[in-house]
């Protein structure tokens, strides 16, 4: 027995389904911190509730924001190893986040769980900006579409949007002209080491895009800009952009350097 067949035994690359609860498990060894504290009084409403915390923009698919001002979010739960405490100590440190909460991740950054599914629990003109990397992808495009018009609500005049995602164009041309980039972006995944290296056939380093880490859509910056238009973003405000290059260096700078290889970045204006 080979090496990587030991240390993932079991693990074939061409069952996307059958590989899914082991990915969905990997992704939740991520979903952890030191301590939770929630914040009594639920969550923050408008855009005085967030000045008084300090926040003054949203980052999704993030349980500990890089921003100084931003509130993490994301679907799933945050977890801890902290003591857990009975209902009405809202002050002490819990082991698990739950939705419709305020917490404080390690003492200096905010987080709620939220699902992009559902309407935005904000008063319109409450955030200065939104930022999300590599979550539009996640989900169908009638909830993109959804979401993103609830971005948009919660927007205050002259905010900004700012989206990456996997850009479809890039694997496309990578497949159609053998440029290197799917090898190199093969080795990359295998730097994450949450399985034995993927197979180099070009077909499948295409197709993985689509079919594993539960990817529902890829996206082209033309069809970044579809769903930016459909929610209601006017489409002259509507502009692609370089890595940690856009209207606002703070929340440009949220852009991870791991992922550059293969992302489209985009910004729109309210």
């Amino acid at each position: 027995m080979t090496e990587q067949a030991e240390r993932f035994p079991g693990w074939d690359w061409d069952d996307p389904d059958g590989l899914a609860p082991r990915l969905d498990a990997f992704s939740e060894q991520v979903a952890t911190c030191d301590t939770l504290e929630p914040r009594p009084g639920g969550l923050p409403h408008d855009h005085a509730d967030f000045r008084e915390l300090g926040i003054t923009g949203i980052e999704f698919a993030a349980f500990r924001t890089a921003h100084p001002e931003g509130l993490g979010t994301d679907i799933a739960t945050l977890r801890s190893p902290g003591t857990a405490t009975e209902p009405g100590t809202a002050t002490e440190p819990v082991t698990a986040t739950e939705p419709g909460t305020l917490y404080r991740v390690d003492g200096d950054r905010w987080f709620t769980q939220l699902d992009i599914a559902e309407p935005l629990p904000f008063a319109d003109d409450s955030l200065d900006w939104v930022y999300a990397e590599h979550l539009i992808e996640h989900v169908t495009m009638p909830v993109a579409v959804g979401w993103l018009r609830e971005a948009r609500r919660v927007l205050r005049p002259g905010g900004v949007l700012r989206l990456t995602t996997p850009d479809l164009a890039r694997y496309l041309v990578g497949y159609a002209t053998g440029d290197g980039f799917l090898a190199k972006h093969r080795r990359r995944l295998t730097t994450l080491g949450f399985g034995p290296p993927m197979p180099a056939r070009p077909a499948f380093l295409v197709n993985q895009i689509f079919r594993y880490f539960g990817h529902q859509w890829i996206y082209d910056l033309d069809e970044l800009r579809h769903v930016l238009t459909e929610a209601g973003f006017d489409p002259d405000r509507i502009r692609p952009c370089a890595y940690r290059q856009g209207a606002r260096p703070d929340v440009a700078d949220l852009d991870t350097a791991f992922r550059t290889d293969e992302t489209v970045y985009v910004e729109a204006d309210c």
